[in-house]
């Protein structure tokens, strides 16, 4: 891989090269170069797990612990935290764990061998909320993809968010990989928690769960169907419809924003199915997805303001600037809409 595409934007894998030097990083540190995949995973390793900012190694070393027959990778972006992790590792005496100093996506992409990885964890990934940032966020069609072609038939992908909004992207970003499907059996088997196993604990779920934030938690698994998804997206292209997610991505009780083309939309489950506003409220321009849904409205989350989700009327002031809709259609479980 050309060296350029390795560095950091803001310069941290420049700097390890550096810090590698003075003994300051952990054993397995990437600059210009991908980390070989047999210099991290021993060749008797049975199954392997993989945590995406591991940060201090909370969940890390639980897992480690409870879980000796299982080796897991933990990458981590920032060297400090990488450093903490491998020796919260090295103090509980923990052998079946390595850390990796890198950057999530490049690891999965030049790294990680097809189908060689039981499970993927990723919890609380920084949001990037402002919209010039949402650039640098983990999740996007790519890293789905990878992520999909890592794990093994079967293989899990976990992950966990207070933020709502960012939630609702994630899911619509993975309701979109051909080879992902949520599994919400195994959503229900795990629970809110399962310590060293699913959803943590990691040092955020534990200031959060003391904060009584929300906390949102999906479980992805891989399977094959590309061939339906791709029928479908032949489809719609053929007659100007965009897909934008997949249908049961949508929760029940709260909107599911989604870009499309370049437009931030919402989508909400109605009595008729599906409805598609522009995220944006008329009056002040607040984010519709952030609102509550009550009787088939949306409440605007600034001033209160309600529009109908099928029309987009506004029944708080009628007559005034109704939120913009688009026209939605449904098929195969895929949801499509049409922007002209």
């Amino acid at each position: 891989m050309p060296a350029h595409e390795r560095m950091h934007p803001s310069g941290r894998l420049r700097f390890r090269a550096s810090a590698r030097a003075r003994g300051s990083l952990p054993r397995h540190v990437a600059d210009r170069s991908a980390v070989p995949w047999d210099s991290i995973v021993p060749a008797h390793a049975g199954q392997i797990e993989i945590e995406v900012g591991c940060g201090k190694g909370t969940f890390l070393a639980e897992a480690a612990r409870q879980q000796p027959e299982v080796f897991f990778v933990g990458i981590e972006a920032s060297p400090s935290y990488a450093a903490q992790s491998e020796h919260r590792l090295t103090d509980r005496g923990c052998t079946n764990a390595a850390v990796v100093a890198d950057d999530g996506r490049l690891f999965f992409a030049d790294t990680v061998p097809p189908g060689s990885v039981a499970k993927v964890h990723i919890y609380h990934p920084d949001p990037w909320p402002k919209r010039r940032h949402r650039k640098r966020r983990l999740f996007d069609r790519q890293f789905a993809r990878l992520v999909a072609t890592a794990l093994a038939p079967g293989g899990k992908l976990l992950v966990a968010t207070d933020n709502t909004r960012y939630f609702g992207e994630i899911l619509a970003t993975l309701g979109s990989a051909e080879r992902l499907r949520r599994s919400r059996e195994t959503e229900l088997h795990y629970g809110d928690e399962v310590a060293g196993v699913a959803f943590g604990p990691t040092n955020f779920s534990q200031k959060y769960r003391a904060e009584e934030r929300p906390r949102h938690r999906a479980v992805y698994a891989r399977t094959e169907r590309a061939s339906i998804r791709e029928t479908s997206m032949t489809q719609a292209e053929n007659s100007a419809w965009t897909r934008v997610a997949a249908l049961d991505g949508v929760p029940t009780d709260e909107g599911l924003p989604v870009e499309c083309e370049g437009k931030e939309l919402v989508l909400f489950r109605t009595d008729d199915g599906i409805a598609c506003l522009e995220d944006s409220c008329p009056h002040r321009g607040a984010a519709l997805s952030e609102g509550k849904v009550r009787d088939g409205e949306i409440i605007c989350p600034w001033h209160g303001w309600r529009f109908v989700l099928d029309s987009g009327e506004c029944s708080t002031l009628p007559g005034s600037m109704p939120a913009k809709t688009f026209t939605v259609r449904v098929e195969s479980n895929e949801i499509f809409v049409k922007l002209g």
